[in-house]
Parts: C-alpha cells; structure tokens; sequence
C-alpha cells in the first residue's frame, strides 16, 4: 500500500488532533523541515567520519557503522 503526501499530512492532523487548531501550520511546517535537518545532520557526521578515519587508516564505511550501531544500540 501506497500513502500519498496528503493522505500522510491528514493522518498527522488526524493523529495531533489539530485540524483547526491554533498553530497547526507551524506544526506541519516543522515535520516538513526534518527530512532536510536529518540530510543536513547525516552529510555533517558522514564528514566527521571520514576525517576521523582518514589518518587512522580505518574504511569510512566501517567507521560509519560502527557510528551506526552506537546511535541505534540506546
């Protein structure tokens, strides 16, 4: 099954109980704004990674699991 945007964005309101309530365009303005924080965020510590594997010697790639597996882990 296939959600739509709108279908998610009205399961939202539905969900927060804010179809006409005060302050639900910030709310849904902020959802909208975490898939470009977390890209933000992912391609700031990809970075970090590499410059900390870079004089280790280690893969990035192992590194970043490792990173991975701590973030999830708690």
């Amino acid at each position: 099954m296939k959600i739509t945007k709108t279908r998610l964005t009205q399961i939202i309101k539905e969900e927060l109980g804010i179809h006409e309530a005060e302050g639900a365009e910030e709310i849904m303005a902020a959802i909208t704004d975490v898939p470009k924080a977390a890209e933000a965020i992912a391609v700031k510590v990809r970075a970090e990674i590499e410059a900390l594997a870079e004089p280790s010697g280690l893969d990035p790639n192992l590194l970043a699991q490792a990173v991975s597996a701590l973030l999830t882990a708690g």
